[in-house]
């Protein structure tokens, strides 16, 4: 018999705001709520917000304080068991065990509600090595339902961090197909950018230390001399970008640079489709337990039909199958990473066959439907198992 419950989705990243774990916990709770499951979600003040809150199925409470850190965590504090209490919620899916996940164990007792977890590696790898926090988190992950790790990767790494094998159920994330697409890019939006007649180098995401994106600031000189029509994009904001406009003006680079900052989705679809190459050498930083744990956007490149290149760390080579539907390179050499980029820039036949099967895995495997029915399949056994009503 499938129960049906009041589910609470607590993230601190959430659309209009853009990357991974906002994607993951849009689809989520688009897909879940589609599927007929009552749906809430406590996620960030943003630009935009009540527009993209007005277009969907399911109900939006909004904290404030995104930018601080931290410090965003006080607001959730008294929303989460505001809201848990008002709409008589059972289940609570926090998106990440730092921003929800700690408040998620500390109230469960209290107010009887059960929850589950996701883990992407970078949120608890960080405290492998510091005994308080490495204890406390294993505790909320322990009396989780369940912890729903994104990579084969992360599900070791939660396994040697300590969590009950028991608990963890792998779901590798997705992308929408139908979102994500071939598309004809006009003049107008490449003028806007001035990328008339440009060969687009292109990479999305949040801008830190992990993304490897200075990396490909470094390759830039050596592909200027073979491709003076060349340009790197960067899509996305965060605290690293002072240091790549820095890295950009050491190298006399910055002509062909464009940092577009955080941009609207219709636009982030035209950026894929003009790109040439799709590059994001994402490395790990073992002594901060930094890592990149998937990398959706190396699906949404693919599903335009783009070609990928990624570094060979944490869970990147699950995202990108080296060779077939992308090139997997060392993210600390600027040499593999600036020939990887050169090779796809000349050979044109590899390129379009790396992305035509890249988009081909996407929509075959790689699909978010397919990932939150795993999900929903996993929520209605322990409701069952757990009688949770």
């Amino acid at each position: 018999m499938q129960i049906k419950t009041k589910i609470l989705i607590v993230s601190v990243d959430f659309p209009p705001h853009t990357d991974g774990v906002s994607t993951v916990a849009h689809e989520l709770a688009s897909r879940l709520s589609g599927a007929g499951e009552q749906i809430i979600v406590i996620g960030p003040q943003a630009k935009g917000a009540k527009e993209y809150d007005s277009l969907q199925k399911f109900k939006v409470i909004r904290t404030p304080w995104y930018e601080l850190g931290y410090l965003r965590l006080i607001p959730i504090l008294f929303v989460m068991p505001w809201v848990i209490l008002r709409y008589r919620i059972k289940i609570v899916i926090p998106m990440n065990i730092a921003y929800g996940g700690v408040i998620a164990y500390l109230f469960s007792k209290i107010l009887g509600f059960k929850y589950a977890m996701w883990a992407y590696g970078y949120e608890f790898g960080k405290f492998e090595r510091n005994k308080f926090m490495h204890k406390l988190y294993l505790k909320i992950y322990n009396n989780a339902l369940f912890v729903a790790a994104i990579t084969e990767f992360v599900k070791e790494r939660l396994i040697k961090f300590g969590v009950i094998k028991e608990k963890i159920i792998l779901i590798k994330p997705g992308t929408d197909h139908q979102k994500y697409y071939p598309l004809k890019v006009t003049d107008d939006f490449r003028s806007k950018y001035n990328l008339l007649g440009k060969k687009v180098i292109l990479s999305v995401g949040r801008l830190v230390e992990r993304k490897g994106f200075d990396m490909v600031i470094r390759s830039m000189p050596e592909i200027i001399k073979a491709h003076p029509d060349v340009v790197y994009v960067l899509v996305g904001g965060g605290s690293f970008r002072q240091n790549l406009e820095n890295l950009t003006n050491v190298l006399g680079v910055e002509r062909y640079l464009r940092f577009a900052g955080r941009v609207p989705d219709e636009e982030l679809l035209k950026f894929y489709n003009l790109c040439d190459i799709f590059v994001m050498p994402s490395r790990t930083l073992e002594e901060r337990g930094d890592i990149e744990g998937f990398g959706i956007v190396y699906l949404e490149a693919n599903a335009c039909e783009k070609p990928v290149v990624g570094g060979k760390s944490g869970g990147v080579n699950e995202a990108i199958e080296d060779g077939k539907t992308g090139l997997l390179v060392d993210p600390f050499s600027k040499d593999d990473v600036t020939q990887a980029i050169l090779k796809l820039l000349l050979d044109r036949e590899l390129a379009k066959r790396l992305g035509e099967n890249g988009r081909k895995r996407v929509v075959e495997e790689l699909n978010w439907q397919r990932a939150v029915e795993i999900f929903r399949e996993k929520l209605n056994k322990v409701r069952n198992d757990e009688r949770v009503r």
